[in-house]
């Protein structure tokens, strides 16, 4: 088995550190590692042959896990552009019905590691016990239809990976995001979402991040650099706000059935910001790369 190592300097805290004839390249994602705009490298290793020993870095006071290089393995780094992030917009968890699955299954592989970031409860969720009646595992009531639906890809539970807001830590939270190649944002409150990924300072990682996001219903929204709410039983005023910014151009309306009151937004928005919006049905789904945005299933734009 082959594994591709992608090098990184800045972004998400990934070095290379030349100690005598060595080389250490170490990172929070392990063994993935992404580029940005500095000059990096692909290097295919022999997983066999891998030599994996800890780095404790004394000036953050931190115990990194490290793939170690000699200098004849550093020589055959090649550059490499990374592709982009792809986003799918959604509304349900259910990726794994027949109306969305033969188009997911082109993003979405075997080897895939996936990070839940579970921060879009509402604020009667305020401690781990309420936490984990929605979450966790044998309990939680959102656990396995954010779980299980990733088998049928290929996929088993140890690739799931679940942020515990009230439990992991920042570097917790920092390691499963940047250790995983997907990304799924859970549906709920995208304000409080938005809030709690502030608190624990992912927005830019978020913004930058390589590989699949996926988003249920807030946890679309909030993909946009401005999302709006439509009033419902939760919002009862219709408001515009901030998402981290990875996609802008457009707006979307999630949970779309035609009611009246979503047609009004739709207007509002169409009139006010002057930008397109597709009104995503439950059985709907949007995929935006490179500026390129495709709808699946049942998808109304307005513009």
């Amino acid at each position: 088995m082959e594994l591709i190592y992608l090098l990184d300097k800045n972004e998400y805290e990934t070095h290379l550190v030349k100690k005598k004839k060595e080389y250490i390249l170490y990172s929070w994602n392990t063994l993935k590692l992404y580029v940005n705009e500095w000059q990096g490298g692909m290097l295919i290793l022999d997983s066999k042959k891998l030599n994996i020993e800890t780095f404790f870095d004394e000036k953050k006071r931190l115990l990194y896990r490290c793939l170690k290089l000699d200098e004849e393995a550093y020589k055959d780094f090649m550059p490499y552009q990374f592709k982009g992030i792809k986003h799918c917009l959604m509304n349900t968890s259910m990726i794994d019905e027949k109306w969305c699955y033969p188009i997911l299954r082109k993003l979405i592989k075997p080897d895939d590691e996936v990070c839940v970031l579970a921060f879009s409860f509402f604020n009667d969720t305020k401690n781990s016990n309420d936490w984990d009646k929605q979450y966790a595992k044998g309990q939680g009531i959102w656990y396995r239809s954010n779980t299980d639906v990733f088998f049928k890809y290929g996929l088993k539970e140890n690739q799931i990976h679940w942020v515990n807001y009230f439990k992991d830590s920042k570097e917790d939270v920092l390691k499963k995001v940047l250790g995983s190649s997907i990304l799924l944002l859970t549906g709920g409150a995208p304000d409080l979402m938005m809030k709690r990924i502030k608190e624990f300072k992912l927005k830019k990682i978020l913004k930058s991040y390589q590989g699949l996001m996926i988003g249920y219903s807030a946890g679309a929204m909030i993909q946009l650099k401005e999302y709006h709410i439509t009033p419902d039983e939760d919002y009862p005023t219709f408001q515009y706000l901030p998402g981290f910014g990875c996609i802008e151009g457009f707006k979307i309306e999630v949970h779309y059935h035609a009611s009246n009151i979503q047609k009004q937004s739709i207007e509002r928005v169409l009139k006010e910001k002057g930008q397109p919006v597709y009104a995503i049905y439950e059985d709907g789904g949007l995929i935006v790369h490179d500026d390129q945005i495709e709808s699946f299933g049942h998808v109304d734009l307005f513009e």
